[in-house]
């Protein structure tokens, strides 16, 4: 059982015999007597007791600072939530000295309790304000709690609708507590604190609880000889065929501690209950409580677990949610700690929900309304999701625990000392639990699955859609849309889905639709985006010089992605177009050779851009004399390679700078447009379409072709020697961009040592191409363009401004060794 819940009802009846006791001897108490009362009361945790007390040391000396603390910190370990308000907003108002620094963070705790959180998150800052430094803890933990407050503030205006909430009646309620409360068939099983022992030797007298069954009229005790007769008897549990109960027996500590253990018994075939049970001493411990029994079904393990919760040695804080396998009667695998769900604070009454796969817990250590809330999490096959708020109006600003559910999951069952719950007087007016039904009204949920092609991104026709059950894999519905991407599902709350999307020539997409959280018509939309399995590529080869098609050329395709793949090669004699079946998202070389022309090699990556299946290509082959290339410019991002960097050099290639570089031509196109008029935008956004295919783009493959045409008449014997500027925009100072177009010459040297895995080192290694670097900054680039800093449209994105971030291979010296 909770020690929570049974510490609040115990200390009120501990009072009135105290109380009463003196009452009835005639005695009248001196101040100090009941100030001593007091303290020993509040040291031994009887917290109700203390409160009492100390409101009567209260009439003693009405001004007491001190007293009035004592009463607010009774009150609010009572969890007597308003009293505790109104005495520390008294200490707070009242102490100028600052004896008392906790009593505002205990303030907006009571108010956030209440669930006045505007309030709450000004007396929390309050105390981080003058105390925040002071305690770690309570510092981390004030600015959790103004987090959970704005969070709750927003949480109320989404109320769900379709879940309406009433206190049970008479025949189950009482002004003690009643709890764990779980739905079998047309009765209630729940437990109640109301009743006292048979032995009544102990003083002051104690409660106990017992299992209860309900019908509409009037509640019985459960079974034959179930419940103790001096110990609590609590928290009963069916296991999953109904043969067998599980349920909690706890005992005294002291006068208000209790301890538990987990126990089972049979149900015998006439309906009777075989003999007592105790689990083994691996999951009971004798120093610590085991308690709240819940049995489930786990569908991916496809056996039967124990959920219980415990304060047991290797949790993740105080309570913590347990489990242990149910491997035959009385058998059961080591407890494991769910530690993916528990916290620092405590987490109890677990409810396992076997046809959702959904735990339900109450915890204090996640982000709520106040007091304990109550939290779903699914089982996955990596463990648990992460929990989610079961929000308002099933969670309240107070304590919600004891979570159950029918099995059609349209009621609910669930203990709260919210208001409205039966109380015996002001003090005690948190103190105890009531239960509370809440009925699930039916929803509207339709489903609108859109499907878009996953490269383009436009909308994707022709979708076979269907809607399925993952569990026993029937079709419940297929639709195609040949005219729009729209295809729409009427589903129902409670139930899983898995949405599979197929079309020819695209990989098969499949989500998963979850409505148990779902508490209120909605339309929920999900965008579906299909991969192509595989891309048509036409490459067509020309004269680099002339533009002319031309035939008669040897095509090597090579994936580079996947170097398993082998390469294709493909000649054409009488034309200049070649076709291939490429996939997307792989890497490819592009390699063509032809007599008395150099090698033109392009790489690209596959991708769908115009959402026709097919990729096109150009490749233009450079005759022999590589001067024609000149001169061959190579054009960088700004500030780039090495932002904001001094150093003149870099471990960057050019190839790596180019691949970051060509995927933002959409930025600059917005940038540089972005003050232009609706007629000037066309011209402004073509500009830099041309600039990106006819200078970076193509500066590219150029520069690719000039390399391979290199390395094949240095393979003959002749030698080279590249001379190489590097440019850079007039926006920084003349220092910054020396070093900057330095460090661009530098990754152009490094792109061609590092060509086809170094094929240049040994060249460059014995002399036979030698590299000369000439680095000119900004000194070379024309007054028309913009050097203002903070003008980024013209200095940073304008083509004028972007053809000066370039290094040119300016000059070639070639010669065979033997001249």
């Amino acid at each position: 059982m909770s020690n929570i819940l049974m510490k609040k009802c115990m200390k009120y009846l501990l009072t009135l015999f105290s109380i009463g006791f003196f009452v009835s001897l005639g005695l009248s108490q001196s101040q100090s007597q009941y100030s001593n009362a007091a303290e020993k009361a509040f040291m031994e945790k009887d917290y109700y007791s203390a409160l009492s007390y100390y409101l009567e040391v209260l009439e003693f000396d009405t001004s007491s600072i001190e007293i009035m603390y004592n009463v607010a910190e009774s009150a609010r370990e009572f969890s007597s939530y308003n009293i505790a308000e109104e005495y520390y907003r008294k200490v707070v108002d009242r102490d100028s000295d600052g004896i008392y620094p906790l009593a505002s963070y205990h303030l907006a705790e009571m108010l956030q309790m209440q669930g006045d959180y505007d309030e709450a998150i000004t007396y929390y800052n309050i105390y981080l304000s003058e105390q925040e430094n002071e305690d770690e803890y309570l510092t981390a933990k004030a600015k959790k709690q103004i987090s959970s407050s704005e969070w709750s503030k927003e949480l109320l205006l989404n109320e769900a609708q379709n879940v309406k909430i009433n206190r049970l009646g008479e025949n189950i309620n009482t002004e003690f507590s009643e709890f764990g409360a779980l739905y079998d068939e047309n009765e209630i099983i729940y437990s109640s604190l109301a009743f006292a022992p048979k032995n009544k030797q102990n003083i002051p007298t104690r409660v106990i609880s017992k299992i209860l069954k309900s019908s509409e009229i009037e509640s019985e005790q459960y079974g034959n000889g179930l419940n103790k007769e001096d110990l609590h008897t609590a928290h009963l549990a069916y296991n999953l065929n109904k043969s067998r109960i599980y349920y909690t027996i706890c005992d005294y500590k002291n006068s208000s501690d209790i301890r538990c253990d987990l126990y089972s018994r049979a149900i015998l075939g006439d309906g009777t209950l075989g003999e007592e049970s105790k689990l083994p001493d691996f999951i009971n411990s004798a120093s610590h409580t085991t308690t709240q029994p819940s049995i489930g079904l786990d569908r991916i393990s496809g056996e039967e677990v124990l959920f219980f919760s415990s304060d047991r040695e290797g949790g993740e804080g105080q309570m913590d949610i347990w489990y242990s396998i149910i491997e035959g009667v009385n058998k059961y695998s080591n407890p494991e700690n769910i530690g993916s769900i528990n916290t620092a604070e405590d987490d109890i009454t677990p409810y396992f929900n076997s046809t959702s796969q959904t735990l339900y817990f109450s915890s204090q250590g996640y982000t709520s309304l106040g007091g304990f809330d109550i939290y779903r999490v699914e089982r996955s096959s990596t463990g648990y999701d992460n929990p989610e708020n079961l929000g308002v109006p099933i969670n309240s600003s107070f304590n919600d625990i004891y979570y159950s559910e029918n099995e059609n999951g349209d009621k609910v069952l669930f203990s709260s000392n919210r208001i409205g719950t039966k109380y015996i007087d002001p003090l005690n007016e948190s103190c105890c639990y009531d239960i509370y039904e809440g009925s699930i009204e039916d929803v509207d949920i339709n489903l609108n699955a859109l499907t878009f092609d996953g490269t383009t991104l436009d909308t994707l026709r022709g979708v076979d859609v269907r809607l399925i059950d993952p569990e026993t894999g029937r079709v419940i519905a297929t639709l195609s849309n040949i005219d729009a991407g729209d295809h729409v599902f009427q589903l129902e709350r409670g139930q899983e889905y898995l949405i599979v999307s197929s079309k020819e020539g695209y990989a098969t997409d499949t989500i998963n639709i979850n409505t148990n959280r779902i508490y209120k018509s909605e339309d929920i939309v999900r965008k579906i985006f299909l991969k192509r399995t595989s891309l048509d590529l036409e490459v067509f080869t020309f004269d680099d010089i002339s533009k002319e098609p031309l035939p008669g050329t040897t095509i090597r395709l090579i994936d580079l992605t996947d170097n398993s793949i082998q390469e294709v090669v493909v000649t054409n004699d009488g034309g200049h177009d070649y076709q291939f079946v490429i996939k997307p998202d792989h890497r490819y070389r592009l390699i063509a050779s032809r007599d008395r022309y150099e090698d033109a090699v392009m790489e690209f990556i596959a991708r769908d851009d115009d959402g026709t299946g097919i990729v096109s290509k150009n490749l233009y082959l450079g005759r022999k004399d590589l001067n024609i290339y000149l001169p061959l410019a190579l054009y960088f991002d700004n500030d780039r390679p090495g932002q904001r960097s001094v150093s003149l050099t870099t471990n960057l290639d050019y190839t790596s700078t180019f691949d970051d570089y060509v995927i933002k031509k959409a930025e600059f196109k917005e940038e540089y447009v972005s003050s232009m008029t609706e007629s000037e935008k066309y011209l402004g956004e073509q500009r830099i379409d041309d600039f990106f295919e006819n200078d970076v783009k193509a500066g590219y493959d150029n520069f690719q072709s000039f390399l391979s045409a290199m390395l094949k008449q240095l393979n003959q014997g002749k030698t080279f020697e590249l001379s190489i500027r590097g440019f850079a925009s007039p926006r920084a100072d003349s220092r910054y961009n020396l070093a900057l177009s330095q460090r661009r010459v530098v990754s152009v040297e490094r792109d061609i040592r590092n060509y086809l895995n170094g094929a240049f080192v040994p060249f460059i290694d014995n002399g036979q191409l030698k590299i000369t670097q000439l680095s000119y900054g900004e000194n070379l680039a024309p007054a028309n363009v913009s050097d203002v800093f903070y003008d980024r449209r013209n200095s940073v994105y304008s083509p004028e401004a972007s053809k000066e971030r370039r290094v040119e291979i300016v000059e070639i010296k070639s010669q065979f060794l033997n001249e």
